[in-house]
């Protein structure tokens, strides 16, 4: 039997990639019905892609015949929509971030658990095939011991009238909450290792919002692993120039992606790999031709690879990818990174 979706919010993302990806990409799972708080948006996309079903409401959309909710809405009613999910006996799939703080992530993780249900945060990002091969050296000992991980995801966004991200009361923060949650969970992931201490900056530099939040978050970590990391997200950074990059450094060797980092599931990455430590050598020779490795592998949708690994997680019973803990330690990363910048200091990270 095929898996019954609904989407809570189906404008933006959902409208732009989710949705999209998820007729062209999804086998063994349908999309029953959509709402959006704007009707006519909501009829727009119902009628585009054939979906049955529209409603402006979350209660109309609940009651539908329905085995998960995708929520694509702004942070700010997250908590809500994903308790009210729960307590309809519905999986949820989640965008991130998670939650504006830790008593709402709490409070998520508590209904979800009570409700027997399945959660999943939406870190698409991690399904980029580059990433993958990145995770799947990292893994292999490849780089020898970590020593350093940088993941940078720019773009250019001026203001503009009316957008939720743009407004302090709604987003609870700017591009590190918008993208640099997706860079420090990526990192984590490739490197299979918490992050545990925090520092960095975040600034106004640019762009004239109305309302206080960050277009410049330059972000150095500390990893559980010892391993620092290095995460820089910018809306004031032109996107022709923008190189969306990943980098590792180990012992043995490099990793170096470009525009693996995004909504896209494209991208470039090489590495420079040695089998052992190499001896000190004064003159700093660098001869990297023979162990330069180009990587050139075909991606698919990031977002219709997120719809079918939740619809195979409830079919199977299986604990999805990302999990409502996992969601949890973000909301506790970016706490502590606003701390952080605030009292310009080292801050630990909330267990």
């Amino acid at each position: 039997m095929a898996i019954r979706w609904g989407v809570i919010g189906c404008g933006g993302i959902a409208a732009r990639r989710t949705i999209p990806e998820f007729k062209e990409m999804v086998s063994g799972a349908k999309l029953v019905s959509v709402m959006d708080v704007s009707a006519d948006r909501a009829r727009e996309v119902a009628s585009r892609f054939g979906i049955p079903h529209f409603c402006t409401n979350e209660d109309e959309l609940l009651a539908q015949d329905l085995d998960v909710v995708y929520i694509a809405t702004p942070q700010n009613v997250h908590c809500r929509q994903v308790i009210k999910a729960a307590t309809r006996g519905k999986h949820i799939l989640c965008e991130k971030p998670m939650a504006v703080s830790l008593k709402e992530a709490d409070e998520m993780a508590k209904a979800v658990a009570k409700a027997k249900v399945k959660f999943m945060l939406g870190f698409c990002m991690r399904n980029n095939v580059y990433n993958l091969k990145a995770r799947e050296l990292v893994q292999a000992g490849k780089l020898g011991r970590l020593v350093m991980g940088r993941a940078e995801l720019t773009c250019w966004y001026p203001p503009i009238p009316g957008a939720w991200r743009q407004d302090a009361a709604v987003s609870h923060g700017g591009s590190l909450v918008d993208m640099g949650t997706h860079c420090l969970d990526l990192l984590e992931w490739i490197m299979r290792a918490r992050i545990v201490e925090v520092t960095g900056f975040q600034d106004l530099l640019v762009q004239e919002y109305k309302t206080h939040i960050e277009d410049t978050s330059t972000i150095v970590a500390r990893f559980a692993n010892g391993a620092h990391g290095i995460i820089d997200n910018y809306f004031n950074v032109p996107d022709a120039s923008a190189q969306n990059t990943l980098e590792l450094q180990g012992t043995l060797g490099s990793i170096y992606g470009r525009g693996t980092i995004g909504q896209d599931p494209t991208g470039n990455m090489f590495s420079i790999l040695q089998q052992s430590e190499t001896v000190y050598d004064a003159n700093q020779v660098r001869n990297v031709e023979a162990t330069r490795e180009e990587y050139h592998l075909k991606g698919i949708g990031l977002y219709g690879q997120m719809i079918e690994a939740f619809s195979r997680c409830i079919e199977e019973n299986r604990e999805p990818p990302v999990t409502v803990e996992d969601g949890r330690h973000s909301v506790a990363l970016v706490e502590a990174i606003y701390r952080s910048s605030k009292t310009r200091r080292v801050v630990k990270v909330a267990g």
